[in-house]
């Protein structure tokens, strides 16, 4: 990780707890981890939670702004004085997400307009204005999406169909940016990263395995940590049977 030490990554939603592991482990790294809320309120909650953590490192520095990614105005602004403060963004995490019950053929059309504005709409407004900074300086970059393996493996009796569609549109979003950064000659990687079930996550079977939160933030590090020549277009992680 010696070639991000002092390089500026920005997390969305640090409310989420996987969210805060990788802002601190990114930290911890040398980074200046950069993590979105969309509320004073979750900012405040989530400084807490950063200072009770054990094993702190000073090496690099954590930073919470409030922001709400789906207002572009907003999130245009916070961008510039990041980019202003820090002279650009080098590393993208885009976290946050939205899996509200909601059918394809049923749901309820505010909740449908809720998911693509946060799944979709947002990813791609915080990938354009992150990925712009790291095209502009002509540098290294990494944007890294969490995705969901139902992109991959839909399930049978989903009531979440809408948020199915929204990480399978995330999963094509991945392949195209990785094409337009070979096209536009950007040393920007991308990488899709689907997780199964997070022990963070509401309870499906109590006898379901479950994701470590730990291990979610640690496969964000060791892609990053991974050489300048080599690219990780995608990652699917599970639990296994105990």
């Amino acid at each position: 990780m010696q070639c991000w030490t002092g390089k500026v990554a920005v997390v969305t939603d640090c409310d989420d707890e996987v969210g805060v592991n990788v802002i601190e482990q990114l930290a911890k790294a040398g980074m200046i981890a950069i993590g979105f809320a969309k509320t004073d309120d979750i900012v405040n909650k989530t400084t807490e939670k950063l200072q009770n953590l054990p094993n702190k490192s000073n090496e690099g520095k954590i930073v919470l702004c409030k922001c709400d990614i789906t207002n572009i105005k907003e999130l245009r602004t916070v961008f510039e004085n990041i980019i202003n403060t820090y002279d650009g963004v080098d590393v993208l995490v885009n976290n946050a997400y939205c899996n509200t019950d909601c059918l394809v053929s049923t749901g309820d059309l505010d909740d449908f307009k809720k998911v693509v504005d946060i799944n979709i709409g947002a990813l791609i407004a915080c990938t354009r204005l992150a990925a712009g900074s790291m095209i502009e300086r002509n540098t290294r970059g990494h944007i890294i999406n969490i995705n969901d393996l139902c992109a991959y493996q839909i399930p049978e009796d989903s009531k979440k169909t809408v948020f199915i569609a929204s990480k399978a549109a995330i999963t094509s979003v991945n392949e195209i940016l990785r094409h337009e950064f070979r096209y536009l000659k950007a040393n920007v990687k991308v990488t899709n990263i689907a997780c199964g079930s997070i022990e963070s996550e509401e309870e499906h079977s109590p006898n379901e395995p479950k994701l470590k939160i730990r291990d979610v933030a640690k496969l964000v590090k060791l892609i990053l940590n991974t050489p300048e020549h080599l690219q990780v277009h995608e990652v699917l992680l599970d639990s296994t049977l105990k």
